[in-house]
């Protein structure tokens, strides 16, 4: 493994947070794949997560992880990374909504 492979930075909202999530995703993992973490147990990958990703997304990793989960323990990160697509998703569509109100 590539223990000393720095980290890589916390996410940021920017200017466009749908945009900076999808960049932020591929980098994490990107980050996963060169510590040959992508394999690995659910609970460390999500744990890793937990460490890079910033207050900015542990506030909605939270929430996330208090959802039902269909009687499973825990979430995956596949679940977690699902969740913040929609979420981002969501926040795009309503400035574009809200952009294309202008009009």
């Amino acid at each position: 493994m590539a223990d000393n492979l720095p980290t890589i930075p916390e996410f940021e909202l920017g200017t466009n947070p749908s945009e900076s999530w999808r960049h932020w995703k591929e980098d994490f993992e990107d980050y996963l794949e060169a510590l040959q973490y992508s394999e690995a147990l659910g609970k460390t990958i999500t744990a890793l997560l937990r460490h890079l990703c910033g207050e900015e997304l542990k506030k909605q990793l939270r929430a996330f992880e208090r959802k039902p989960n269909d009687g499973c323990e825990g979430v995956t990160l596949q679940q977690v990374l699902q969740e913040f697509d929609k979420y981002f998703l969501d926040y795009q569509n309503e400035i574009f909504s809200s952009l294309s109100s202008w009009k």
